[in-house]
């Protein structure tokens, strides 16, 4: 069975028994991770898709309230990782939030690069009009057979991190590919990164041969890359990308792996 199927589906169950038993919440289709409150009296819900984050690209939305249980749809948020090691910290890849209308939250994005466990703990700061709530997270390895993000040595001197953003289910057949690449500025600040020509090569490892009618991903908008990519069957498959600043090879091959 599809493991990423599965996870999903198990969302979905946890996300069904949610509706049963909780009054109806700022965004019902989401599910709520954490609840805490500013200290002006705003009160902050993290919200994500699935019921955990993952060593992955993770959608997260807030939701504000006022006292009074009114939305808050014009503050100033931002938001900010923090893996504490203890003789070391170090943050990951963020997109800051941005209010939609459609679902009456604020909409960004997390890259965790490491699982919660013995290495260390994760935080998540939502900083809301210049007021800090600080969020505990647990953040869990994806399934075997996947790697959805990773960190690659650049021939400039810069590590860089490509994350996977879609195909979310993979299927047989062609596929919407969407990258997040971010450079490591420093352990604290990951901006994204413009400037790649991207190559894509599909390999199925087990089975020995690639695909064809791929379509390269080009670059888009703060530092997502969108191309296509066509999974002939289904199984083991590793996305070899060469990431190109003109003529040179930056990096080589930033590998991704997926299974379905």
């Amino acid at each position: 069975m599809n493991k990423l199927l599965c996870l999903i589906g198990l969302s979905s169950i946890l996300l069904a028994s949610c509706k049963k038993n909780e009054d109806a919440g700022p965004a019902p289709s989401k599910i709520k991770i954490a609840e805490s409150t500013t200290s002006s009296g705003l009160k902050v819900t993290l919200l994500a898709d699935n019921n955990t984050f993952m060593v992955a690209y993770n959608k997260i939305y807030v939701s504000l309230n006022n006292a009074d249980g009114s939305e808050v749809s014009n503050a100033r948020v931002t938001c900010s990782s923090l893996m504490d090691m203890g003789s070391m910290q170090h943050s990951s890849p963020a997109e800051q939030p941005v209010y939609k209308d459609s679902e009456n939250l604020y909409e960004g994005a997390v890259v965790f690069s490491m699982p919660s466990g013995d290495m260390g703990s994760w935080q998540l700061t939502v900083n809301v009009n210049g007021e800090p709530v600080v969020f505990n997270v647990t953040v869990v390895s994806p399934p075997s057979g996947f790697k959805l993000t990773g960190t690659f040595a650049g021939t400039d001197g810069i590590d860089y991190t490509v994350s996977l953003i879609e195909p979310a289910r993979p299927k047989t057949g062609i596929n919407e590919l969407e990258l997040l690449v971010n450079n490591r500025h420093d352990m604290m600040n990951f901006p994204p990164e413009e400037g790649f020509t991207i190559e894509l090569n599909p390999e199925m490892p087990s089975m020995g041969h690639g695909s064809p009618n791929n379509v390269n991903p080009v670059y888009t908008n703060n530092g997502h890359y969108k191309g296509k990519v066509n999974f002939t069957m289904t199984g083991d498959w590793r996305l070899h990308l060469r990431l190109k600043r003109g003529n040179t090879v930056i990096v080589e091959d930033a590998a991704l792996d997926l299974l379905f």
